[in-house]
């Protein structure tokens, strides 16, 4: 439930329907206690009180939703009948109603302004780092602007001004040196042509430290347009992480909230029962009331419509701006910005292999040596992976599942620019599975800012479950063949392969709670006593157990096409496939035990049909 509360608020939007949300559920407390004592003065003014009371209590309800709205509605609705309560009534509802509400309101109000005062210091840090980054991001357009201007300069000097200008100056100084012995004019024309020369070399030299000059303040506004797109993210990311501390403390104080309510309405049920025998049957419609604190809880929060997304500012160095210098040099400074992501990308991926090592399935060790003959290079690689990991820890620290910034701001980034690259050499495009998330606005001064938005998977998603495999193999296998129930073993090939471009989520939250949720019945191998000497030798090989032909009603074989993976799947056995969320499988072969056979990556095996749709 605290994640599923959490997930209907997120980013700024998200903000400010958490603030309304404290807010309206503060005034519902107020009001609601203020109602109480206009009905405790009514209880003594009689039944003309009472109905003025049903009416604002009616009001008052429809500002809330669920149970306790329809609860207290019920309540406005009977007082109209309730006119012989005076008196004594009238004290309960004052002393043990109204006077704790509006304590709980207080206290509840006190805690809000602490929480808006908290959020409020989050958000003006990352509009500052915004700005920040905003600035060192023009800084580095006009930059590039005012060294293209000056190499334009440059290209516009004569051809005695340029690399080879000085020998030429000296070979036509000579020259005019030899006619200026029979002209008498020789000797000024020959010194003017050697002034001019002179200066332009000058100009030259001058024009050149400037470009060289501008190239290093370009390197620097670059580094630190670099740290500030990254402490923008981090800025954001400490807003997330309030946000969810902020979400947890508004979820108690609206559990806090609805459970004293529910005690109230039952001491106010409970006074009319003892006070009121002539209504016994009031008293009984007012007993049946139910009021239920989660759903409430959960039904006020997805009354907050905005459609939850991150927003992760982008690297987009030139990717988008194809005016800023020429092409040779944007080639170049691409190539620069996709090694420097490429680097941030590795070392992600090492903090995601040293993490993912005490979280994978049936994880084994690459090397051979085991136990106390573990080799001292492992155990080194090992405490490497490990500090990897505390340093990231300390650097990002958010409990939100199902989010990998960084990351996603560094392969995001990547992708961007490579396409960028591709498009100017005439490559063919990069496949991208978030390509149609990007966004992309203009700063005042027309600056390109790209952003990504990904949608938040609510986490309250349930995975299917993947039918069991037992009844294929049962009715597949005749009865008159011997076999034997055991456990082939298990033949794993660990191949490192380069990440492709996209996310790279941990998926080892997604199918434990898969697992959890999901029990996926062990399929039973059936082979014979003593397997080839084949299967066990060949690893690049699938082993599949020798089955006899099946006949039309246990399989149904169709035409080859292509199934999309909807959920992750990790193969329990040899002869399945491990499928992730994405991945196209030619379809060879439906079973009516809801398996299907298809190839995924040159390997043949089984996988659950409930996994896949349509490509």
């Amino acid at each position: 439930m605290t994640d599923e509360f959490r997930d209907c608020f997120v980013g700024e939007k998200g903000y400010d329907a958490l603030k309304k949300l404290m807010r309206n559920s503060n005034e519902f407390c107020t009001e609601i206690a203020n109602c109480l004592l206009d009905r405790s003065d009514a209880e003594k003014v009689y039944a003309k009180a009472l109905r003025k009371n049903s009416d604002i209590m009616q009001k008052i309800a429809g500002r809330t939703r669920g149970t306790l709205s329809s609860a207290f509605k019920m309540l406005a609705t009977q007082t109209n009948r309730q006119s012989d309560a005076h008196s004594e009534m009238a004290n309960v509802l004052l002393n043990d109603i109204f006077t704790s509400i509006k304590n709980l309101a207080d206290t509840q109000n006190r805690e809000r302004r602490a929480i808006e005062e908290t959020m409020n210091a989050k958000f003006k840090e990352w509009n500052t780092q915004k700005n920040n980054d905003n600035k060192f991001r023009s800084r580095q357009f006009e930059k590039s602007e005012e060294i293209e201007i000056l190499y334009l300069k440059l290209s516009e000097l004569p051809k005695s001004g340029r690399k080879h200008g000085r020998d030429t100056v000296k070979e036509n100084t000579s020259a005019q040196l030899a006619r200026s012995c029979i002209m008498p004019s020789g000797r000024s024309t020959s010194a003017s042509e050697k002034s001019i020369s002179n200066s332009d070399d000058k100009y030259q030299a001058n024009m050149e430290m400037d470009i060289q000059k501008a190239d290093e303040q370009l390197k620097g506004i670059e580094k630190r347009y670099h740290e500030s797109t990254k402490a923008v993210e981090l800025a954001r990311q400490s807003c997330a992480t309030e946000l969810c501390r902020s979400c947890d403390k508004a979820q108690k104080m609206e559990l806090d909230r609805i459970t004293e309510m529910k005690n109230f309405t039952q001491s106010f049920i409970n006074s009319i029962q003892k006070f009121c025998e002539t209504m016994y049957q009031i008293s009984h419609d007012l007993n049946s009331i139910q009021i239920s604190p989660n759903e409430d809880i959960i039904t006020q929060a997805r009354s907050n419509s905005q459609p939850n997304e991150l927003e992760i500012l982008l690297y987009d160095i030139y990717a988008e701006n194809e005016n800023a210098m020429n092409e040779e040099r944007r080639l170049t400074s691409l190539n620069y910005w996709i090694d420097l992501l490429n680097r941030d990308i590795s070392m992600q991926q090492q903090m995601n292999n040293a993490y993912g090592v005490s979280n994978r399935d049936g994880s084994m060790s690459l090397s051979n040596d085991d136990g106390a003959m573990c080799s001292g290079k492992d155990k080194r690689r090992e405490k490497k992976n490990t500090e990897v990991v505390e340093r990231f820890s300390n650097e990002l620290s958010i409990d939100r599942p199902n989010t990998r910034f960084i990351h996603c701001l560094y392969e995001a980034s990547l992708y961007k620019l490579q396409s960028a690259y591709y498009r100017i050499n005439n490559l063919s495009p990069l496949q991208y599975e978030h390509s149609h998330c990007y966004a992309k606005t203009y700063n005042e001064k027309g600056h390109p800012t790209t952003l990504i938005r990904i949608p938040l998977q609510s986490s309250a998603q349930v995975l299917p479950s993947a039918p069991p495999a037992t009844p294929y193999f049962a009715e597949a296998m005749p009865l008159f063949v011997p076999m034997s129930m055991q456990q082939p073993p298990v033949v794993q090939t660990m191949q490192t392969q380069p990440p492709p471009i996209g996310f790279v989520f941990n998926n080892t939250g997604m199918r434990s709670s898969a697992l959890a949720n999901n029990t996926v019945p062990p399929r039973c191998r059936l082979q014979s006593n003593k397997p080839s000497q084949r299967s066990l030798t060949t690893t690049n090989r699938q082993v599949y157990p020798d089955l006899p032909v099946q006949s039309p009603e246990f399989s149904e074989k169709k035409p080859n096409k292509l199934v999309k993976a909807i959920y992750p799947y990790t193969a329990a056995h040899r002869d399945e496939l491990d499928l992730k969320e994405g991945d196209c499988i030619l379809l060879m072969e439906c079973r009516q035990d809801k398996w299907y056979k298809g190839e995924l990556n040159g390997k043949v095996g089984l996988f659950p049909g409930t996994f896949v749709t349509d490509a």
